[in-house]
């Protein structure tokens, strides 16, 4: 059997945005998302977590301040100073990850807006303190890198750190992904009002038809959670 995290990506970045995912968390396949903490959504989200306590919640890791963004691209293109200033930068990964958890919720997973968490610069700032908060899972994938000759590093980095991530990676909607070959897979999605292309993912997270044909082919809809559970098992 299948298993496929659905996660919607900018939980937090607007009233819209936040109603089509707790849409497509209700009457979709929506199973996990990623709240940005420095958005002006922010506290509407909070409300709505606490609405759907089973609803999971990652932090969407935001660090464009400190960087010169392709938003056509939605990529990071350079640094706005260099060197980087790595401890200003540690320090802000950890004020979104308390500005969470001080609101009672519970972060069970770390991505990264624009895959920023996986910068080389940054992403051993973000493993070290994933294992300070105990975050036990994160997007990781080899198609997302900016640098995939750091692919075997890094994942060296996670598995020795017991860090969990889906060995498969779905970048969005299209037809016939779900038929891609894979054990455990995360789809990325980004459902919402008020955009074209976030109300044409907020359908395709709600279509029935997609439901019926993730039953016919024995797909289950996990969350970041149940992998880590998973895992878990595996090494008790």
């Amino acid at each position: 059997m299948k298993k496929l995290i659905v996660n919607a990506d900018d939980f937090g970045f607007n009233e819209k945005i936040n109603q089509g995912i707790i849409h497509s968390y209700k009457n979709g396949v929506v199973t996990s998302t990623s709240l940005i903490a420095t958005k002006e959504g922010f506290e509407d989200a909070i409300n709505l977590a606490k609405e759907n306590p089973k609803l999971s919640i990652g932090l969407h890791l935001d660090l464009d301040q400190f960087f010169e963004v392709n938003h056509s691209r939605g990529i990071i293109t350079a640094p706005k100073q260099t060197p980087l200033e790595l401890d200003v930068i540690n320090g802000e990964i950890k004020r979104q990850i308390d500005l969470v958890l001080s609101k009672g919720i519970t972060i069970d997973h770390l991505t990264g807006h624009h895959h920023i968490h996986l910068i080389d610069e940054i992403f051993p700032i973000v493993v070290d303190i994933m294992k300070e908060y105990k975050i036990l899972a994160i997007r990781f994938n080899r198609k997302i890198l900016y640098n995939q000759n750091r692919y075997d590093e890094f994942k060296s980095i996670l598995d020795s750190n017991g860090i969990v991530y889906p060995p498969h990676f779905i970048e969005g909607w299209y037809w016939g992904n779900i038929d891609e070959v894979f054990t455990i897979a995360e789809l990325m999605t980004h459902p919402g009002y008020g955009e074209l292309w976030r109300e044409y993912e907020l359908s395709s997270s709600c279509d029935i038809k997609l439901k019926m044909y993730l039953r016919e082919k024995n797909v289950e809809l996990i969350t970041y959670s149940d992998l880590i559970d998973e895992f878990k098992t595996k090494n008790n």
